[in-house]
């Protein structure tokens, strides 16, 4: 992986190389084994090099022969091999042996559609100086990121945000949407950013811009939709799983360095694990992380799956004052971002990276084979499946049949899938206790919709219950909460995740999948979540280890807000603080309130965290001002 930046501007004053050598070191963690730049032309490209594939040849910004094209790329394409055939059967002829030369090959073949062809995680920028066009691109499912701001007579890019704060410009404006955002989900969604001129290139997009500083919105060059496929049996299901997955996580195993793998014990992460020690001939290394509160560990279970799979396990405790390291994260996500399970991603990803530079992860298995237990409360809640109880128990079979009539109507017109019920389930604080937050006069910020919550409902109100649920997740929550989540920790060490079950094959097996082999009851009635996968993993592992329940990536967080603790030393001394800029927006009584309704019996600490890591953020922006 590598950190990309680069600017265009088209009057006042050209270029400056000092702007992109700031903008760059920003984000020198992402690649501490090479820095490049480009300046011709009002066009700035800068580059720092995390060298996976082809380390001697590989340097970027890369051009072609004649330098009218130039690229700073940042990704792993796992289908370069088969393009670079296709390439050079067309005519083409390579120098290297990077997977960096078949993205500048591809777009002098197809223009910037080709992207439609490529399978991997990347977010490039392109400087086309024959056609004197810009192209920004993104993979299919956001799993790289890539942040664009546009100003008088400038566009900057930049793999994160930090970097653009180094644009030759004034400070950005802070954007109080997109605090109310932060507050509903705690992360802030795709297109939107803390700043109003900067945005978030949507996954599956790509955004071109004239020299001169014409450009429309992001063009979505891929989607998937959720079709079902009829007559194929249980094992002929597990079958196909299995080599599916297989492949993927062979396909994700291109590199020129040593590599290990993500291991939390969990049945996404031991099934990714389980299939690297099986296509493998030398030992696969893997990493974990436990926690001294039992509860919170699942190391034991990454032993277990290690032992079973045969591979070398490095392991470290993390103890309570791992909060120190809060400030310092907080700064690298370059806004507010409140999923606490970033702060055990960030040890772990520093343990991997004192081994190897780059690891697989089993991200992405709960939203491709419906693992969450929010798909279990939603599809609860399904008015079809209640009508049709109702009717089971007060109706004759023609009532009945009338009723499944309707709400298939229903169905039709979208209604069954309704977006504010799912953000009811998705929300992190509640729109009642947000109003209470805000001061009288934001009160007009409280509800603000979400593009990006509103584009993909539109898409999939359609579908089924559980197939709703899925893809709303992977237009929403994977791109803009876990993805973000690895991403910026990982690349806080240097370290390269690759995500095998989030993958363009993988997401064709789980698209097709029908609604038994998502979830299933067992003899017992009990609901089985990824039923599919846990066959797969059920070839090697026992019961009592895949249908364990669920456990998550999470901290021993409500413990940290009790008193002599680390979250709530920092709370006092963040939060707390009369001088905090939470108060020009919030009233203190209710902030005090979160304190105070934490206790044994009421665990309030994730608005406490939420609130915690905003107040962090805005102290060390002090300089940013909002409206």
């Amino acid at each position: 992986m590598c950190g990309i930046t680069g600017i265009i501007r088209w009057k006042q004053r050209p270029t400056d190389r000092i702007e992109i050598e700031r903008m760059t070191q920003a984000v020198a963690h992402r690649g501490p084994d090479g820095v490049g730049f480009l300046q011709r032309d009002g066009v700035a490209l800068g580059h720092r090099r995390l060298a996976i594939i082809d380390p001697e040849t590989g340097q970027q910004p890369m051009s072609n022969e004649d330098q009218t094209v130039w690229v700073t790329y940042n990704g792993e394409m796992y289908n370069f091999a088969e393009l670079r055939e296709e390439l050079e059967q067309q005519g083409h002829r390579f120098r290297t042996r990077s997977d960096t030369e078949v993205v500048i090959r591809a777009y002098e073949a197809w223009g910037a559609e080709c992207v439609r062809k490529f399978r991997g995680m990347f977010a490039f920028g392109l400087a086309d100086f024959k056609n004197r066009k810009l192209l920004l691109a993104r993979d299919h499912f956001g799993i790289k990121p890539l942040f664009y701001r546009s100003g008088d007579g400038y566009v900057a890019f930049a793999s994160e945000l930090p970097a653009l704060k180094q644009v030759d410009d004034g400070p950005p404006t802070g954007n109080l949407e997109a605090v109310e955002l932060f507050l509903r989900y705690k992360y802030i969604p795709t297109p939107h950013t803390i700043y109003r001129e900067v945005r978030k290139l949507p996954p599956a997009s790509y955004l071109l811009i004239d020299f001169d500083g014409r450009f429309e919105e992001p063009k979505r060059y891929w989607d998937f939709r959720f079709q079902p496929e009829s007559g194929i049996s249980d094992s002929e299901w597990e079958e196909r799983a299995a080599s599916v997955i297989h492949e993927s996580v062979k396909a994700h195993l291109v590199s020129d360095v040593p590599f290990g793998v993500f291991l939390s014990g969990g049945a996404d992460s031991t099934l990714v694990a389980l299939q690297m020690s099986r296509i493998l001939k030398q030992p696969v290394q893997a990493f974990a992380i436990g926690f001294q509160e039992k509860e919170f560990s699942e190391l034991p279970y990454a032993e277990q799956a290690a032992e079973k799979c045969g591979i070398e396990l490095h392991s470290e405790i993390v103890r309570e004052d791992m909060l120190a390291i809060l400030p310092d994260l907080v700064a690298h996500y370059g806004e507010p971002f409140a999923d606490s399970s970033a702060v055990p991603t960030w040890f772990v990803s520093r343990l991997a990276r004192a081994h190897v530079p780059m690891v697989l992860s089993g991200d992405g298995g709960d939203e491709s084979f419906a693992g969450y237990e929010t798909y279990r409360e939603w599809m609860r809640t399904d008015p079809m499946k209640q009508a049709g109880d109702s009717a089971r128990e007060l109706a004759p079979r023609a009532v009945l049949w009338w009723l499944r009539k309707a709400a298939r109507q229903y169905m039709s017109q979208g209604t069954l899938n309704n977006l504010s019920e799912w953000q009811w389930h998705m929300q992190y604080v509640g729109e009642d206790e947000r109003r209470a937050l805000w001061r009288d006069e934001f009160h007009g910020l409280v509800g603000r919709r979400s593009e990006m919550f509103d584009e993909a409902h539109s898409k999939a109100r359609n579908f089924s219950r559980l197939s709703y649920a899925q893809y709303m997740d992977y237009q929403t929550y994977l791109p803009g909460d876990i993805l973000t989540k690895v991403d910026v920790a990982s690349m806080y060490h240097g370290l390269e995740v690759r995500t095998p079950l989030i993958d363009l094959r993988v997401i064709e097996l789980a698209a097709s999948l029908p609604l038994d082999q998502r979830f299933r009851r067992n003899g017992s009635g009990e609901p089985v979540r990824k039923y599919l996968l846990k066959k797969v993993l059920g070839r090697t592992f026992p019961p009592e280890f895949v249908h364990r329940k669920k456990q998550g990536f999470g901290i021993p967080r409500a413990a940290w807000f009790f008193k002599g603790q680390s979250g709530r030393r920092l709370w006092d001394e963040i939060v707390m603080d009369p001088g905090s800029r939470l108060y020009d927006w919030f009233k203190p009584e209710q902030v005090r309130a979160q304190m105070e309704l934490h206790s044994d019996a009421h665990d309030n600490s994730g608005p406490l965290w939420l609130l915690l890591v905003l107040g962090i953020w805005l102290d060390q922006n002090r300089e940013i001002h909002f409206n």
